[in-house]
């Protein structure tokens, strides 16, 4: 019998063997648990070290989540600094430039005195241009090239500008304008036009290219710079589509003309919008009338106010009424007649209220009610209106552009020979603010005349400052007009809110006009952010 004590041979080492106990069934789950002859698995009992570890192991991980949601909890609570910081600005005024007009040069023609070169222009001379400033040196530069070949000479456009800029120079403003009275053949009349600053963009609201009407559109450039000119033309059957217009380059300092019956030949009721990219110029319209042999007179057309609801032409002038209607019912004398041309851009159809207002205050003015159609040019009757001046008021129900034509004809005229006729084009004024500065350039015998419309509720009592001294005072009513004869100066306008302004000339068959260009734009100060 065997000594319990001794190490058996399967332990040689002398191990103690651990005490051996009672398996622990595992009683199976469910019906899929194989059952047979074989000893279920065995799970041991878990003992008290490992049950300490895992229980430690559990209360840290608890401990670590709950001190990981104060953290966040406490990054919610507290405030979270900041830092801002304010991008670094200059205000930078910029140097008063020379306030600049360009006035359009001389009345043109197609082909010359012997009827040749019937598609290149040429001039019918040169025209006087008047100018003057609140302040300082005004000079003038010619342009150096024009497709009429006059380029560097007095009938060229020429630029006018105020001295070089210094302190205060963006407080002067600079007024100009230029007439030509023009008896050459075929060609009779009076031509004045306002010089104008440049813009990238002019409508122009007049002419005709109905047979012996010829209309050219001149640009004039006077920057350092090329221009690229577009023209969109509209006329009485809607938009003219026309190649070559678009694309038309202006030489730095150079005039281009055209000839408007280029592009919509046979057109009565034009309207031409221009906009330029690159050097910005100054655009016109120069439109001569010839009946048969006999001079129907001759005008410049200068800009319209940009498309707005409402429009003012003031100086609209009605002169010799009755011969003007004993022509009228002659073939070819049609348009001697008073229309307001009205041009509305967009597709619809548009309300609009025409009212006429005598300067002299008194009722012999008329008014009425019409409907506009969009894209297209109408031109709308002002009939039964005496001799006198007049301002012409359109309230529309959406932006349109518009113009005037007047005619007049001579009550006496030579032995054998048809009495002389003339015609003016008036373009939508642009309004005035507080002050401005209009030349009254030389009329040739004809009487020269400043009109005012008031927009406003109040009454204004305008000073005209005048550069001979003879200074003037005009009363302007509440929404009303008047006007004032005026020698050929340079006055400066102030007294006022809110005007509109022309100058018109008459005398027995002369006719014409030009509104009172608002001042250019001071500088002002602007802000650069790096």
């Amino acid at each position: 019998m065997s000594d319990p004590t001794r190490p058996s041979d399967d332990n040689e080492h002398g191990a103690i063997e651990p005490e051996a106990t009672e398996p622990v069934a595992i009683e199976p789950v469910g019906d899929d648990y194989p059952v047979d002859d074989e000893t279920p698995p065995v799970k041991s009992k878990i003992s008290a070290r490992g049950a300490a570890i895992v229980g430690v192991r559990v209360v840290a991980g608890t401990v670590g989540l709950a001190v990981a949601l104060a953290a966040i909890a406490g990054a919610t609570f507290l405030p979270i600094p900041s830092i801002t910081a304010s991008p670094a600005t200059v205000e930078v005024t910029p140097v008063p430039t020379a306030q600049q007009l360009v006035c359009p040069g001389a009345m043109l023609r197609l082909g010359d005195e012997t009827g040749q070169s019937a598609t290149t222009a040429s001039t019918l001379g040169a025209p006087s241009i008047r100018h003057g400033a609140t302040a300082g040196i005004v000079g003038e530069t010619t342009l150096l090239q024009s497709d009429a070949g006059t380029g560097g000479t007095p009938s060229a456009p020429t630029l006018v500008a105020s001295a070089d800029a210094a302190e205060g120079a963006d407080d002067i403003i600079v007024g100009a304008a230029e007439s030509q009275t023009i008896d050459a053949g075929d060609f009779a009349g009076l031509a004045t036009a306002a010089c104008a600053p440049v813009a990238s963009e002019t409508w122009l609201v007049g002419g005709s290219t109905a047979v012996g009407r010829t209309t050219l559109v001149t640009l004039a450039n006077p920057s350092d710079v090329i221009s690229t000119v577009s023209l969109a033309i509209s006329a009485e059957n809607g938009a003219v589509s026309a190649p070559g217009v678009t694309g038309i380059v202006v030489q730095p300092h150079g005039q281009r003309v055209l000839p408007l019956a280029g592009f919509a030949p046979g057109v009565e009721s034009p309207v031409v919008h221009v906009t330029s990219r690159g050097g910005q110029i100054v655009a016109n319209l120069q439109q001569s009338t010839v009946r048969g042999i006999e001079a129907g007179g001759v005008d410049f057309v200068g800009a319209a106010q940009s498309p707005s609801a409402s429009q003012f032409i003031p100086g609209v002038r009605i002169s010799n009424t009755a011969a003007v209607q004993t022509r009228l019912g002659e073939a070819g004398f049609a348009d001697l007649a008073t229309v307001l041309r009205v041009y509305v851009p967009g597709a619809e159809q548009v309300s609009a209220e025409v009212t006429v207002t005598p300067d002299n205050g008194s009722a012999g003015g008329t008014s009425f009610s019409v409907e506009l159609v969009g894209g297209v040019v109408q031109d709308l009757a002002l009939d039964g209106l005496a001799d006198g001046t007049y301002t012409v008021q359109l309230n529309a129900t959406a932006a349109v552009v518009a113009g005037v034509r007047v005619s007049t004809v001579a009550v006496s005229s030579a032995e054998g020979s048809a009495p002389a006729s003339d015609f003016a084009w008036l373009s939508s004024a642009s309004r005035l603010d507080e002050r401005a500065v209009v030349s009254i350039a030389t009329g040739a015998g004809a009487a020269a005349s400043l009109h005012f419309a008031n927009p406003t509720d109040t009454e204004a009592r305008v000073t005209l400052t005048a550069e001979d001294g003879n200074d003037l005072t005009v009363v302007v009513p509440a929404n009303g007009s008047a006007a004032t004869g005026v020698s050929g100066t340079t006055y400066t306008i102030s007294g006022f809110d809110q005007l509109y302004g022309a100058v018109s000339y008459s005398s027995d068959g002369i006719l014409s006009g030009y509104n009172v260009q608002p001042p250019a734009a001071s500088a002002e100060p602007i802000t650069i952010i790096p």
